[in-house]
Order: structure tokens, then sequence, then C-alpha cells
């Protein structure tokens, strides 16, 4: 499917920009908004106002889309190309990358039934390498990197994903001050969600590596029953009780799981407790009434006994953990790009976790990105990050990798620096150039692999 990339390209570039223009950048979504797994959805949010056949490549399907969105129901379809290059370090180096196709279908029930402030929203993910597996680790990512090289891959030992990811309800009661959300979803639509990072490949600019073996996000979302409060107009709540099955670990079989991400709800209502809880609680503001920023707060904790990545093979029972996430607007060309959501934005994260329950001490991260502030480009972004993940040291809970497959030193760092460019060339086609430098990848006191030096090429199209 990628090979039809360069055809598309050469289409892109002969369509006249000037009969369309695309317009100006507008607030990303909140957190609790519907929202795909993969990280690559458009920045530009305006877009979906765009008629049908500017936005998206197959056009309105000769006006059956319109009739769709006129009863309350929008389908969208997009597909990803992931392309990768490590020139050096990590387990190998060379090509690795892969395509991820989806389709959401999002159901309005006031009009579709009368019944005000329901949702129903479905998330169909497809996933497939382009490459093979490297030497006998029998991993697809040659990076080495713990953390994750690119948070839109599935796990790296995965040949492939095909699964319905998210299917739920959203019912809004008491004037929209509570809503609940029941069926299977992905946890970091909604927690530790940083809106200002989502176009960076490098997974910890989507969320602290902390939570890594036990977040219910892509490719393993699970069914929860999920809650969002408003109190007032700038303080809002969440919380959420997920299936935490994917995590949960057998010291007489050495496995983990069942993992969620192909599964329906069968785990979450015979469960053995094994739970993934979590809350978050958010603050947000405006400067001179326009440059928007939030602070939010979480805590999380995973229930049951679950693995560890050292010489401990009976696990650990109960791993707690924290974060919190900070974002800015500090400038923008005007005060409208501003309000929308545009303009330079800065942003941060913390997460800190039991050294003695969890392979990851602590990580941090911190970056900023642009949308809007080249002239004539209102939905080119760029963005330049750097994050920090501190391993624990007890040999127990985490032993790093060798290049030859066996064990390394425990403790230790992985850093990261990340650089990108995203262009919007149609309203419905996307390319986003990038590098990562990755230190010490995987950690290890005594560092266990070389840096990764990765160059990349994201392409993104809306059908």
């Amino acid at each position: 499917m990628h090979l039809l990339l360069p055809l598309l390209l050469a289409q892109a570039a002969g369509l006249d920009q000037t009969a369309a223009p695309v317009p100006a950048p507008v607030a990303p979504k909140q957190a609790s908004s519907l929202a795909c797994p993969t990280r690559m959805a458009p920045i530009n949010d305006d877009r979906d106002q765009l008629p049908w056949g500017i936005r998206t490549l197959s056009g309105d399907w000769n006006g059956f889309r319109d009739a769709l969105e006129a009863d309350g129901i929008v389908v969208l379809g997009r597909y990803t190309s992931f392309l990768m290059e490590n020139f050096e370090g990590g387990l190998s180096t060379g090509f690795y990358g892969g395509g991820a196709a989806g389709v959401t279908v999002t159901l309005d029930t006031a009009s579709c039934f009368d019944h005000d402030g329901g949702t129903v929203f479905l998330d169909w993910e497809y996933f497939d390498w382009y490459n093979g597996t490297f030497g006998q680790l029998g991993t697809y990512d040659p990076s080495g990197s713990v953390v994750g090289s690119n948070g839109n891959f599935i796990n790296d030992d995965q040949s492939g994903f095909n699964a319905i990811a998210q299917l739920y309800y959203d019912q809004q009661l008491i004037d929209n001050v509570l809503s609940l959300r029941f069926g299977k979803m992905d946890a970091n639509a909604t927690f530790s969600n940083v809106e200002p990072s989502g176009a960076f490949q490098y997974n910890l600019m989507h969320n602290p590596a902390t939570l890594n073996p036990y977040f219910p996000t892509y490719p393993a979302e699970a069914t929860a029953l999920q809650a969002q409060v408003n109190l007032g107009q700038y303080v809002t709540g969440y919380l959420g009780w997920y299936d935490g099955t994917t995590a949960a670990y057998d010291p007489a079989t050495g496995r983990s799981g069942p993992d969620t991400g192909t599964r329906g709800p069968a785990t979450f209502f015979d469960n053995d407790g094994h739970w993934f809880l979590i809350t978050e609680w958010a603050v947000s503001w405006s400067i001179d009434d326009a440059y928007l920023g939030s602070l939010a707060v979480g805590g999380w904790l995973q229930t049951g006994r679950t693995a560890t990545s050292g010489t401990n093979t009976q696990g650990v029972e109960d791993v707690p953990g924290m974060y919190a996430t900070l974002q800015q607007t500090v400038w923008a060309p005007d005060h409208d790009t501003a309000k929308s959501g545009g303009g330079i934005q800065l942003f941060g994260q913390f997460g800190l976790s039991d050294p003695d329950k969890n392979p990851v001490h602590w990580s941090m991260m911190g970056g900023v990105s642009a949308t809007g502030v080249i002239p004539g480009r209102p939905d080119d972004a760029i963005g330049l990050a750097g994050g920090w993940t501190e391993f624990t040291d007890n040999a127990g809970i985490y032993q790093s990798q060798l290049r030859n497959g066996g064990p390394g030193a425990s403790g230790g760092q992985e850093t990261a620096i990340e650089v990108f460019y995203k262009a919007q060339v149609t309203p419905w086609l996307f390319v986003q150039p990038g590098f990562e430098w990755i230190g010490s990848p995987g950690g290890g006191e005594t560092q266990s692999l070389e840096d990764d030096v990765i160059g990349y090429l994201v392409v993104g199209m809306e059908f």
C-alpha cells in the first residue's frame, strides 16, 4: 500500500491550492473528545468544517456522506505510512516502518434516535510492518529503545494488528456537568494527553515511560468505565476503571495477558483482580483572553500481579504511579490564531513510579511546537522536544538488553531529542520529515547499546 505514496504526492502537488485555502488553526479537541489510537490525526480540527470533496481524498461519495452526516453519522478513513531508518546504534541498523489504516464511525444519538447527549464511537485499526524482523531477537524495531522510537507502532514483536480498537457509548448528564463512557477505549485519548506534542513520534512525547507496561493504549486498548466531571469552566476531572489484563502475569507459566487489544469485554466482566485505575484533574486558563494553558495532575494503580523486566520471576503486586502535564501558548501572530489553538506552545510532562515494582523510576519530557506561524502556511507545524527516562537500579525489576540479546546492567538512562516539520500539502494529505537521536537506548548503568541516529518520513492521508 505504501507504494501508492509517490503517485498520491504527485497528484497532490498538481492541485490548485489557491482555489481552496485551508482555514486558520482552531483549538485542538479537549482530551475528553473522541480520538483514534494513532497520534497522527490532523493538527487543524477546523478541517472538519471543509466540504468532503476538499477535506478527503475520496470526496463526498456522490452525496452519500452529506446524507449520513445530516442523520448524525460521520465516517472517516485514514492511512498513515511511517518510514524510518536507523543509521547507527541500537540493536541493528537499517530500514523499518509500517502502515496504519483506520476507519472511524461517530454516531450522534440526538440526530439518529432523538436521544440527547449520546454518542457511539467505533474505531477499526489495522497495522502492517513493511520490514521483517531483525536478527535473532525477533523484533521489527531495531532501535533497542525501551521507551519506543515510534508511539504509533504496535509492539515490536507483533507481526501485525487488526482489531476493533475502540467501541464505546458516551452519555452527557446533568447539563453536561457529568459524562459517563463505557466500552472499549484508548486511555491516552483522555489521560496523560498533551495536545501540542501529538505529532512527535518518540513515545515519551505521548505519555510517561512509567506507564508503558500498563497503560491501556494503542495497541492494547481495553474495556473500561470512564467518567468526566466539569467543575465550572476551568476545572475538569476524569476517572477511569480499565481492564488491566494485558499486564496480568502468571508466574507458573511465565506469561502475561491475554492482551486486551484484540479482545472484547470478556476479561472485564470476568476479571481476576487485574485492573488499571486512573484519575486526572486539570485546570485550564487563558492569558490575555487568548493564550491558552493548562496544568493536569494524575495518579494511577495497576492492581494484581505483573511481570518485571529483571531477574525476579515471581512478579510484583499493585504498581502505583503519578504524573503531571503542563502546556501553554506563549506567542501567536494574532489573537484569533492564539484563541483557536495555533501559535507557539510550550509543553512538558513528568512521571514517577515505585522503582521496586516498575522498570522505570521516573521520566520527563519537554518541548515546543508551533502551528500557523509560517506566513502562507497556516496548517504547517514544526516541533522540537527532548526527554529523559531513568530506569530502576533494582536488577530484579529491570535489566537492559545487550546487542546479542543477553541481559545487560540495570539502572541507567535513555535520553532522546526529536525535531520535525509537518507540511499540510492538501487538507487530506500531510508529509512530515523528522529526526531522532536516542542516547543509550534501553539504559544500563554501564551503557548496553550505542546511541541511535534515526531519520524518518511520515505521510498521512484522509479518505
